[in-house]
């Protein structure tokens, strides 16, 4: 069933003393004043952001300038706030989230930076026996196609995933896949490259793949690796690849991988996403969020939701 219709954590010490410098490569704390969980840069000035208080962000003066343009409201309450964002340009903005109701997901939008919004539900029980209010991530193509990953709490070792498509900027989802048994491991994020390529990237704390792809609209999936699995690796978790806005053949994805002792490392493309080469480790405890600032720099969200600025 789908209706649509109008509609501070305390900085972690320790992760920021590591945080200063990459390789002998610029690594600086930035000056915000918010907390962030997602961050994206329309250009030098102009930027969307989600704060912890899951509040919407914009601004036209830089980061310093952020402004509240919405706060979520009526957010599922053992999701512990949880929301995703997926930000397009300086007018278009989508935001979903998990309603109180323990029924609907919901996915909000706006088409003029923010001063409307509309907002579209899926009641996810409808598709799958399996599901509750677990996690979602929203990624577009374009302005008008994009898709959703919908994610279930674990359950006796099985997580629903349901991969919903919009082919009109959001009025209406469609399942496109049930990929429970195709995707293992906790999906990290969705990023869709154009309608036809998308990536998932997940952790497991196994064996199993790190990242999944599919060239044809989720009809078949593989699995890609980045990083070579020697021995004294036990496992690789990743991240959500982020590619540049202005030229999507450049991209970044941050992978941990595990020996005795964990790191983050930072790996980079300039062909879409068909090989990776390594460019520095990123010394810190926890990367949930990064984004490009432009070709040759890129912001880094640490779990306090503190943010720094790194040299590619």
């Amino acid at each position: 069933m789908m209706i649509t219709k109008k509609f501070e954590i305390l900085l972690i010490p320790f992760c920021c003393l590591l945080l200063v410098s990459c390789n002998n490569r610029d690594c600086k704390s930035i000056e915000c004043p918010y907390k962030l969980k997602q961050l994206y840069m329309c250009n030098a000035k102009s930027a969307w952001g989600l704060s912890f208080e899951n509040e919407i962000l914009f601004t036209e003066n830089g980061l310093e300038n952020f402004k509240p343009v919405k706060v979520l409201e009526n957010v599922n309450g053992f999701t512990d706030g949880y929301a995703n964002a997926a930000f397009i340009n300086e007018q278009l903005a989508y935001i979903t989230y998990f309603s109180s109701d323990n029924e609907h997901l919901i996915v909000e939008y706006t088409r003029d930076g923010g001063n409307n919004w509309n907002q579209t539900l899926i009641k996810y029980g409808d598709y799958s026996e399996n599901c509750d209010a677990g996690s979602i991530f929203i990624s577009f193509a374009n302005d008008r196609e994009g898709y959703l990953l919908y994610c279930s709490t674990p359950a006796l070792g099985q997580m629903t995933k349901l991969l919903f498509f919009t082919g009109d900027g959001g009025q209406t989802f469609s399942l496109t896949e049930e990929l429970t048994n195709t995707i293992s491991g906790y999906p990290q994020g969705i990023t869709v490259i154009d309608n036809e390529t998308i990536n998932i990237a997940v952790t497991y704390h196994g064996t199993d793949s790190y990242l999944y792809q599919t060239t044809d609209g989720a009809e078949t999936w593989e699995t890609i690796e980045i990083f070579p699995r020697t021995e004294e690796v036990k496992y690789v978790d990743g991240y959500t690849p982020v590619f540049y806005s202005d030229n999507k053949q450049n991209g970044i994805i941050i992978l941990k991988v595990v020996r005795e002792n964990a790191v983050y490392e930072l790996f980079v493309t300039d062909n879409a996403g068909n090989s990776w080469t390594l460019d520095s480790e990123i010394p810190c405890d926890s990367l949930p969020e990064y984004t490009f600032i432009n070709e040759k720099q890129i912001y880094i969200i640490d779990s306090s939701g503190t943010l720094f600025e790194k040299n590619l």
